[in-house]
């Protein structure tokens, strides 16, 4: 027994002892850890009851495969898919209810996220699947999901977790785009801030909510997606945007739309951005810029 464990701790000992199943021994295991004391005498205490928890974790999840239970992969949903990777506690889980919809749950304790949480960021109509990830660096299901979405968002709270995850997505050949987000701004040390002046990272608080537009414009400028509203002649601009691919013509969009249209093309109008003037006619090969607003009109 710990020096100074009180009441608490010990019943939570005892409980966790008496428990028979791996997923009732993880429950008995949480609440010893957080009735454990907090002096500096009982660190190794507290670390050891966390190792203990990580192995328990991923013995239930061996468990719960063996007997058919789900696997941890993500099926592809809306238009794009953005995974958030980072160690146990940098914020993740409040990072994603921050710039989503999810609701995943949210603890002081490590390793509260054992299966991916899922929710969406509504980029002006275009949809991304944000994916938030369980801490497990050595796990290749894991790897597999962060490597097949189109852009990972590392979230940090050191220069020491930064540079350690680069060093993983070397060794892994990890390709897949990244944006790198220094998460807990409003409480990491001043000498900490100094080391990321130089870096290409996006400081931000989850919790508070600092930098959140910066970090959805960066999200959006690495997918390399643009919006485009279609409207027909004498009529508004649809509410909902059509999603293309960066540098898109015309042509392509309209293909999208269906595929005999390039065919059909006549000419088409342009409000926004690419357009010299707002209505300006163009051709099939003129390329698309974000939140442009066409008009098409075809043949037959």
């Amino acid at each position: 027994m710990p020096i100074n464990a009180d009441f608490f701790y010990q019943r939570a000992e005892q409980e966790f002892l008496s428990a028979k199943t791996t997923d009732e021994k993880i429950e008995k295991l949480k609440k010893m850890i957080s009735a454990a004391p907090k002096h500096k005498g009982s660190e190794n205490l507290r670390a050891e009851l966390n190792k203990r928890l990580v192995k328990l974790k991923r013995e239930s999840e061996k468990e719960k495969k063996k007997k058919g239970g789900k696997s941890v992969g993500v099926k592809k949903e809306g238009n794009a898919q953005v995974t958030l990777f980072g160690f146990t506690q940098s914020g993740k889980s409040t990072l994603l209810s921050a710039l989503t919809n999810a609701r995943p749950k949210i603890s002081s304790l490590p390793f509260t996220t054992f299966q991916p949480e899922l929710g969406t960021l509504d980029l002006d109509g275009l949809k991304v699947q944000m994916v938030d990830l369980p801490a497990r660096m050595d796990d290749k299901e894991i790897l597999s999901i962060a490597r097949a979405s189109d852009l990972i968002v590392v979230v940090v709270t050191s220069l020491d977790e930064l540079i350690s995850i680069n060093s993983m997505f070397r060794q892994e050949n990890m390709m897949t785009r990244k944006i790198f987000a220094l998460n807990k701004i409003d409480y990491i040390p001043k000498d900490e801030l100094r080391k990321f002046e130089k870096l290409p990272v996006v400081k931000i608080s989850a919790l508070n909510g600092e930098n959140l537009e910066e970090l959805r414009q960066k999200i959006f400028e690495n997918l390399d997606l643009i919006r485009v509203y279609t409207k027909e002649p004498g009529k508004k601009p649809s509410i909902l945007p059509m999603i293309v691919k960066k540098d898109s013509t015309i042509g392509g969009m309209a293909e999208k739309i269906r595929k005999d249209y390039p065919k059909r093309f006549l000419k088409a109008k342009v409000w926004g951005k690419s357009a010299k003037f707002n209505g300006q006619i163009v051709g099939i090969t003129h390329v698309l810029q974000d939140k442009d607003i066409v008009e098409l009109y075809l043949k037959w």
